[in-house]
């Protein structure tokens, strides 16, 4: 197998165990030493600035127990010259606390070194994020 094959295929795992709500084989697929951040406003904050180790763990142990990701679909392309993967995904979300759920688009960049995943950016609808989880209220 190719080391373009190789990160895919820890990608699409990854994601199959974190849609089904699996915390720890989540983590465990993720390894030590990744970083996590979603692209907005630091008032977002922890999830809009880079976090690593306990901080890591928790910002993803968070989003996995509050947001269903079970029917999303995705499409991953991988940058081998730069080892890197761009998943898109796209489907139904659903908030688990409020019980909101709704249609929408993201991409997750996904570094590796070494074969393992280092750095992950999320690019989401921070807007939509914050307003369904009350973290700000537009009038």
């Amino acid at each position: 197998m190719t080391a373009k094959d190789d990160m895919k295929k820890l990608v699409e795992e990854m994601y199959a165990v974190r849609d089904c709500g699996d915390v720890e084989a989540t983590l465990a697929l993720i390894g030590e030493g990744c970083t996590f951040r979603m692209v907005g406003n630091t008032r977002l904050a922890p999830f809009s600035t880079e976090s690593s180790g306990h901080a890591f763990r928790q910002a993803i142990t968070q989003l996995i127990t509050v947001w269903d990701l079970s029917n999303i679909r995705t499409a991953i392309y991988v940058d081998e010259d730069e080892h890197m993967v761009f998943a898109h995904r796209e489907g139904e979300v659903r908030h688990i606390p409020s019980g909101v759920s709704f249609h929408t688009e993201f991409i997750d960049k996904i570094h590796f070194r070494d074969g393992k995943l280092v750095k992950i950016v999320e690019f989401v609808d921070t807007l939509q994020v914050a307003e369904t989880a009350k973290m700000i209220q537009v009038a």
